[in-house]
C-alpha cells in the first residue's frame, strides 16, 4: 500500500514538503515497502500522462527506482534526488495539462487505432517460433486475434524508421500507447505460456515487450517494476507502467526526440544533493523536538517546485507527517548519509 500524503506531495510537483515527507520515511519508518511501493506509484502515475519529448526523463526515474529498491543499503541523497526528478516531472505535466491515458471513451478510442489492426495478419514460421510464448493455441478463438496484435506492432515499428518528421514520431507513439489500453480496456482473453493459469491481455502485451526488447535495460526495468511484489489489487495502480513502457520502445528507435535535464533542472537535482545530508538532520532534529513537545503549526510559505529549491533554506516547519504510522524493527535497511 502507498502513502497517499507522500504520492499526493509529488503528484502537485510540491518539493519542500516531498522531500520532507521522504526524510521522514527514511529516518523513522522501518517499513520502506511503503516507500517503495509510493514510488512505483508515482512512476505509474507518471506514465499516464508522460510523451515521447519527456520520456527519456521517465526512463531516467525508472532505472532510478529498480536501482534503489534493489539495494540493501540507503543512500539519503540519491533518495531525494529521484523524489525531486519526480516532482519535476509532475510539474511539467502541472503547467501543461494534458490528456491521460485510460480516459477516453473505449468507442472512441477504437476509432483512433483502427487503422493500426486494419490489413491482414501474417506472421512466418520463424516468427510463431519467435513468439511462441505469448501466442495461444491453434484452436484458440484469440490466435488470430495475437497474431493480428503482433504483426501490426511489428509494422509499427518497421513504420518509424522510414518517419524523419519528429511530429509524426509523436503521433505513433500516442497511438501505439492507445493500442495498449484499448487491449487492456477491452480484457480480450489471451492465454500464454507465460501465464497460462491467466488469460488477461496485459500479460500478453508484457510478455510482446519481453521478447523484443528485453536487452533494453530502460525497458525491460518498466516491466520489473510492474511485477515487484505484484499481486493482482496493484494492476490497476500500476497499468501506467505498460503506457509509458510503449512510449519508450518508440523512444527506442528514435533517440533524438526526447531530452534528458535542462540546465535549470539539473540545477535543482544538484541543490537536492547539496542539501540532502543537512535537510536529514533538520528532519531528526524536528522529530526529536516534537517527541518532547508538539511543534506548533506555522504558516507555510507556498514554495512549490523549482523556486523552493532556488531559494532552500535547510529548516521546514514539521507536518506532522507519517508520524503516527507503528515503527516496526524487521527488515531495516542501513542508511548511509
Amino acid at each position: 500500500m502507498y502513502n497517499k500524503e507522500l504520492f499526493d506531495f509529488i503528484n502537485r510537483g510540491n518539493i519542500e514538503k516531498s522531500l520532507y515527507a521522504t526524510c521522514i520515511f527514511l529516518i523513522e519508518n522501518a517499513r520502506i515497502e511503503v516507500l517503495e511501493e509510493t514510488l512505483i506509484a508515482v512512476c505509474s502515475h507518471i506514465g499516464t500522462f508522460i510523451s515521447i519529448r519527456e520520456i527519456a526523463k521517465l526512463n531516467d526515474i525508472i532505472l532510478t527506482t529498480k536501482s534503489l529498491i534493489e539495494n540493501d543499503n540507503i543512500v539519503v541523497a540519491d533518495y531525494l534526488i529521484l523524489i525531486t526528478k519526480m516532482c519535476i516531472v509532475c510539474n511539467i505535466y502541472n503547467l501543461n495539462p494534458v490528456s491521460k491515458t485510460g480516459v477516453i471513451p473505449i468507442g472512441k478510442l477504437r476509432e483512433k487505432i483502427l487503422d493500426v489492426f486494419s490489413e491482414d495478419s501474417k506472421l512466418s514460421s520463424n516468427g510463431i517460433m519467435k513468439f511462441e510464448m505469448i501466442i495461444p493455441p491453434p484452436d484458440s478463438e484469440a490466435y488470430l486475434l495475437s497474431l493480428k496484435i503482433i504483426t501490426s506492432f511489428i509494422r509499427i515499428f518497421k513504420l518509424i524508421d522510414e518517419v524523419p518528421n519528429d511530429d509524426k514520431i509523436d503521433l505513433i507513439a500516442v497511438k501505439f500507447k492507445n493500442c495498449f489500453d484499448y487491449i487492456i480496456r477491452k480484457k480480450y482473453a489471451i492465454e500464454t505460456k507465460l501465464n497460462p493459469n491467466e488469460c488477461d491481455p496485459i500479460y500478453f502485451l508484457w510478455g510482446f515487450i519481453e521478447i523484443l526488447f528485453q536487452h533494453e535495460e530502460f525497458i525491460h526495468s518498466y516491466y520489473w517494476l510492474f511485477c515487484y511484489d505484484y499481486k493482482k489489487t496493484l494492476k490497476t495502480q500500476r497499468l501506467g507502467l505498460i503506457y509509458a513502457c510503449s512510449i519508450a520502445i518508440i523512444y527506442s528507435y528514435k533517440r533524438h526526440i526526447s531530452k534528458l535535464w535542462n540546465q535549470n533542472e539539473l540545477n535543482v537535482i544538484y541543490k537536492t544533493k547539496e542539501i540532502s545530508t543537512e535537510l536529514l538532520k533538520q528532519v531528526r532534529k524536528d522529530l526529536k523536538k516534537e517527541a518532547k513537545e508538539p511543534i506548533e503549526k506555522k504558516e507555510e510559505k507556498k514554495l512549490d517546485g523549482i523556486t523552493y529549491m532556488d531559494t532552500y533554506i535547510p529548516h521546514i516547519t514539521q507536518n506532522k507527517l507519517l508520524t503516527t504510522n507503528p515503527i516496526f524493527y524487521d527488515e531495516y535497511k542501513t542508511i548511509e548519509k
